[in-house]
């Protein structure tokens, strides 16, 4: 029954990834939760189990959309009724995760996983706690740290910015704690960092974050750090990115520290910290 248990996780996992509509970070954060269950040996324990019916409901949702996407336009009632049935299932797999006591690896996956489907269900400061806890109890892993930094940059956009009508574009409406949620994340991506790869990406979303938070040298800075790392070469000119930077230049940027962001609070005369950010 075990050894049954674990091919259909794995199987299930194959037949996501080969979804068009399934992104290659969503993918990579399911095998992450796989491996913290297969580490813990408990790949057919309950966490396990509420795991494969969390990767059935995926399933199935991203099944629904395949002939949507082939058609090339979009049934928006049928979409609604795929993501109220997948809604369903998230929510139904949260009530099971509640329940569970893991210990261990276990636990870290039991997190994630709520961290998922909290994200699914768009319930973002949700996510950035449920991260924050698995980071805590050890998921220290670069995408765990990624996946924090990208949800507190959004947890940033939804608590200060506001559609404006008449110029048609978002607005920054707290400039002062955007700026400081904003370097939140950076702190976030900043701790995924371990040498390798994927901290090219990590570069990137950081320029992205320190330019919308306004802190356009350091960005810039951290775009062509970015552009060493994964190959790509552009330049912030305004709103676009246009040729290449000068790789002789010399790069004044390193890790925002905690003691900076303290030191930016402090400047703003705040009487909050960061952690009362998220």
């Amino acid at each position: 029954m075990s050894a049954a248990h674990d091919r259909s996780i794995f199987e299930r996992l194959e037949r996501l990834a080969a979804y068009a509509t399934v992104p290659e970070f969503v993918q990579a954060f399911y095998e992450l939760i796989a491996e913290y269950l297969v580490d813990s040996g408990s790949l057919d324990g309950p966490v396990g189990r509420y795991f494969l019916e969390y990767l059935r409901v995926e399933d199935r949702y991203h099944n629904s959309l395949t002939p949507l996407e082939a058609d090339g336009a979009l049934d928006l009632a049928s979409v609604r009724d795929s993501t109220e049935k997948r809604e369903i299932g998230l929510l139904s797999v949260l009530e099971l995760l509640i329940e569970v006591h893991a210990t261990g690896q276990a636990e870290l996956a039991r997190v994630l996983l709520s961290a998922e489907c909290y994200f699914h269900l768009g319930l973002t400061d949700r996510v950035v706690e449920r991260l924050e806890t698995a980071i805590t109890c050890g998921a220290d892993h670069p995408l765990v740290q990624f996946a924090l930094g990208y949800n507190r940059f959004e947890l940033a956009n939804e608590a200060f910015t506001a559609y404006d009508m008449e110029s048609g574009e978002t607005q920054v409406v707290d400039e002062d704690r955007y700026r400081l949620a904003c370097l939140n994340a950076v702190n976030a991506f900043q701790q995924g960092m371990t040498g390798e790869e994927f901290d090219g990406q990590l570069h990137w979303w950081i320029g992205n974050v320190l330019r919308a938070a306004g802190f356009g040298d350091a960005a810039d800075a951290s775009l062509r750090r970015a552009a060493e790392m994964i190959g790509a070469q552009y330049e912030w000119d305004g709103d676009d990115y246009l040729a290449e930077f000068d790789e002789d230049a010399e790069l004044e940027y390193g890790p925002i520290t905690a003691e900076e962001v303290a030191a930016v609070a402090e400047a703003l005369r705040r009487s909050y910290l960061p952690t009362d950010l998220v």
